[in-house]
């Protein structure tokens, strides 16, 4: 009896052994991802996230494959414009990431899936909350710019009304003496919101800057409105104008253009304050000099 039961035990394993070696085909089904397209502009509204196959497989590595509950994933790149995806090209990919699998078939010829743009609102970023200074002697030349101009929000119409303005977080920069770009982080206001998302979470800001040197320049004063049957006659009839200039424009003659109005002449008993009417955008404006001139009415 003992006997009997070593040679049934014996057979059985042999059985199981044969049983497991031998390869058929065998059911699974693999998880689909799609990846590639912009998440933050574009919802995926449907998609096919199931793929059946038939894995032609050793029953040893089917059991193994059921034991580790393993997940066959498939991630396929897909982009806003398509609406489809053939599956054959992908089969490969899939054998290989199945451990001792021969062959992978599936009966679905292509998956499907397809997009929506999100709701969306632009938005020029708010720089409050940036705190520069330069250094002694350097100053801003030019514009500075921000890239990007704007940032555009996505999400529920609903949300995307109760965000009213995007800022950035409390930032310095301090003691700059050359040009440079430097990143802001936005204040994520759109985390407060289910569903919302920014095409980025920072900007850059471009400071063109410039060495400045002080400069003086003696400009005649000019009487705006003043008839032309009297004359007159200024006391200074020049001023120095005092401003602030880029080392780079130096040589540059700049056109100035300093006055007074002939109507407060007697109004203001001859005593006037000279302006600045007309001067270059690169010339930084310190004081005028002297402040008042007389002017006397000769008929």
């Amino acid at each position: 009896m003992k006997r009997f039961l070593i040679i049934l035990l014996f057979t059985a394993l042999v059985w199981v052994g044969v049983s497991f070696s031998e390869e058929n085909d065998y059911p699974v089904r693999a998880r689909v991802e799609y990846t590639g397209y912009d998440t933050v502009r574009y919802a995926l509204l449907e998609a096919d996230t199931v793929l059946p196959l038939q894995v032609h497989i050793s029953g040893f590595n089917a059991m193994l494959l059921s034991l580790r509950n393993s997940t066959v994933s498939l991630e396929v790149a897909v982009q806003e414009s398509q609406h489809a995806l053939p599956v054959g090209p992908l089969t490969e990919r899939i054998r290989q990431s199945i451990l001792g699998a021969k062959r992978v078939a599936t009966d679905v010829d292509s998956l499907r899936f397809s997009f929506a743009e999100r709701n969306h609102r632009e938005y020029a970023v708010n720089l409050d909350g940036l705190n520069i200074s330069f250094a002694d002697q350097y100053g801003l030349y030019g514009e500075p710019t921000v890239s990007p101009s704007v940032v555009t929000l996505y999400g529920p119409e609903e949300s995307l009304n109760e965000i009213s303005e995007l800022r950035i977080l409390p930032a310095e920069i301090l003691g700059i003496k050359e040009s440079g770009t430097y990143p802001l982080s936005l204040d994520p206001v759109w985390k407060q919101y289910a569903d919302v998302k920014p095409s980025c979470e920072e900007v850059k800001l471009y400071l063109p800057v410039e060495p400045y040197v002080e400069k003086d320049y003696r400009v005649p004063v000019v009487v705006e409105g003043a008839d032309s049957t009297i004359s007159l006659k200024l006391y200074p009839p020049e001023v120095t104008v005092r401003a602030w200039v880029a080392q780079r424009d130096l040589l540059k003659k700049p056109e100035f253009t300093v006055a007074v109005s002939y109507d407060e002449v007697l109004s203001r008993g001859g005593r006037l304050t000279p302006h600045l009417r007309q001067f270059p955008g690169y010339i930084r404006l310190r004081s005028i000099e002297p402040g008042e001139v007389q002017c006397v009415v000769i008929k």
